[in-house]
């Protein structure tokens, strides 16, 4: 006897073997229970999914000598012919090969002849929207008044490129893709009849690759059957069907996150020595970050991946080590980087390029963390243009005067109370300092506005912070500079120790000393507010914002610069 392949030795035989098309099949019962069976139906759908393997059970179930019943035997002469292709009240004819108007001519004539053995004459049609105009045309009338006797199922992979009047009258049935999870249970079945041992991760494999189609899951089952000695394993079905494993997939999405761009490149390079398709293997990439995005946030991941349990476990726990900001991006980049490699000739270089953006990138901040580092950034921007507004300097001095009425103003809208706490602050320090200390204070105090000078020439950001502090107090060359509390988050960043080394060496530098700085929450008023600022001093507003780390981030990423700033 011949060898009869998967896909037809496990056919389904009666509507409850139909894999995942249980709106369809309960509609097709309901109407042979209640005797409204139409004239005429379309089963629309991709490829592999049952449209066929439904019109024939349907058939058998309008023309079993039990029949019409929902449960059609298998066992009677009708059904034993239908299920083979022989029966001569059965007819399939392939729309692709029978396309044209002489056939449905003949067609015609042939309707009006009864069954020989079954109920009804009922003709299939497969990939009806291959017919011709011409041909449909000449169908038209027969499909709107057949006789009694007479069904139509009209199956296809692309209802749109049917005449609408064929489509209206037609009941249509949209059949979907088989899910991952349906496909696995069916694909363990097979294989326990056969006497297959399979691993899950390699059934998982098939149910991707066959995209929905049971058909073709079958078919690969067959074919790695074969292949493989004794067992299948997910490296089998990589290795039949040329697909990149999933373990590939994980390493280069780890190697992403780590930033490892050397690791990048190589796996690439070995990919396209091995013959893989980079377009596809983006498309994996993509899906593959989808999928981390799915277990960082899906309550139900299980349901939403369609994978084995083990993978969901080292997808949520890769998730973990990443932001959604992160991932957001890089499934950006990668859909972009797909949509550029269908354009070329050469997808390696984009994938490179992709992948070096990609693991250089800058850390993505969250919205609401950059909402408020930009509203702090306008808060003290306010306060400065505030500060030097109404300054006027003539050109011989080196110092801006403020108006004695604006100077006088500010002071009456000064609190009496938070002026006196500040003096007994800064009076507390002063107490401890010796008389050496105090000179020595004094004088830094005297150089402090070129110190800020030279921090500037060196790291705009760091002058921009310390800018706000002033030196309070010194004692055995340890300098403490005192930051206003508004402003606590620029003690932090100049406690940085490059920040703090920086500052240290220009100091020294200028004071000829050796002296250590140590930083201070003082109640005074920012400096901006209490300070005659000097011209030299004056910083655009333009330099103060590019300076702030988020701002550069945006620009860099963006490659753009500012223009404009508006108070």
């Amino acid at each position: 006897m011949s060898y009869l392949v998967f896909a037809r030795k496990y056919r389904p035989q009666n509507f409850d073997e139909i894999v995942g098309q249980e709106h369809i099949t309960t509609t097709l019962k309901n109407a042979i229970l209640q005797n409204r069976i139409a004239h005429a139906y379309l089963f629309a759908g991709p490829r592999g999914i049952g449209k066929t393997s439904t019109a024939r059970i349907f058939s058998k179930a309008l023309n079993c000598e039990k029949g019409p019943t929902t449960t059609p035997c298998n066992k009677c002469d009708t059904c034993k012919e239908i299920s083979s292709g022989t029966s001569l009240d059965v007819l399939e004819i392939d729309g692709a090969s029978n396309r044209g108007i002489e056939e449905i001519r003949n067609l015609r004539e042939n309707v009006k002849f009864s069954p020989s053995r079954g109920k009804f004459k009922i003709y299939i049609i497969d990939e009806v929207h291959m017919l011709t105009t011409e041909a449909f045309n000449a169908l038209l009338k027969t499909l709107e008044e057949p006789p009694p006797h007479v069904k139509f199922i009209f199956a296809t992979t692309q209802p749109h490129k049917i005449l609408p009047t064929i489509l209206s009258r037609c009941q249509r049935f949209n059949f979907k893709r088989v899910s991952a999870t349906d496909l696995v249970q069916v694909l363990k079945g097979i294989a326990g009849k056969e006497k297959i041992e399979a691993e899950e991760d390699a059934l998982y494999a098939i149910a991707y690759a066959s995209e929905g189609g049971l058909r073709d899951a079958e078919s690969i089952l067959d074919q790695l059957s074969s292949f493989s000695h004794g067992k299948v394993t997910s490296e089998d079905v990589h290795s039949v069907l040329g697909m990149v494993g999933q373990e590939v997939y994980f390493d280069i999405a780890q190697k992403i996150i780590d930033k490892d761009t050397a690791g990048c490149l190589n796996l690439i390079d070995e990919l396209e020595k091995n013959g893989k398709d980079i377009s596809q293997f983006v498309l994996g990439l993509i899906n593959h970050f989808r999928n981390l995005l799915v277990a960082k946030f899906g309550k139900d991941a299980a349901s939403l991946l369609e994978m084995s349990g083990e993978s969901i476990n080292n997808l949520v726990q890769i998730s973990k080590s990443v932001s959604q900001e992160d991932l957001l991006y890089i499934s950006n980049v990668l859909i972009n980087t797909h949509d550029i490699i269908r354009r070329t000739n050469s997808p390696k270089i984009p994938m490179e390029m992709s992948l070096v953006r990609l693991s250089m990138r800058a850390n993505m901040a969250s919205i609401d963390e950059a909402l408020n580092k930009l509203a702090g950034i306008e808060s003290r921007l306010g306060n400065s243009s505030q500060a030097t507004a109404g300054h006027k300097c003539p050109a011989h001095s080196g110092v801006c005067e403020e108006p004695r009425s604006n100077y006088a103003a500010k002071n009456e809208l000064r609190k009496p109370a938070a002026s006196s706490h500040n003096t007994a602050g800064n009076s507390k320090i002063s107490k401890e300092l010796t008389g050496d200390d105090e000179k020595t204070l004094e004088h830094i105090k005297g150089i402090w506005t070129d110190v800020l000078s030279k921090v500037r020439e060196k790291k705009m950001s760091t002058a921009t912070y310390l800018s706000e502090g002033e030196p309070v107090s010194i004692k055995s060359n340890q300098l403490t500079i005192g930051i206003p509390a508004q402003f606590i988050l620029h003690k932090e960043v100049l406690e940085d120790t490059g920040n703090r080394q920086l500052i240290e060496a220009i100091l020294n530098d200028l004071s000829g000393g050796n002296i250590k700085i140590n930083f201070v929450i003082t109640n005074t008023q920012s400096r901006a507010e209490d300070k005659e600022v000097g011209v030299t001093n004056t910083v655009k507003l333009e330099e103060v914002l590019t300076a702030e780390p988020i701002v550069k981030k945006a620009l860099e990423l963006f490659e753009g610069k500012v223009t404009k700033v508006v108070q």
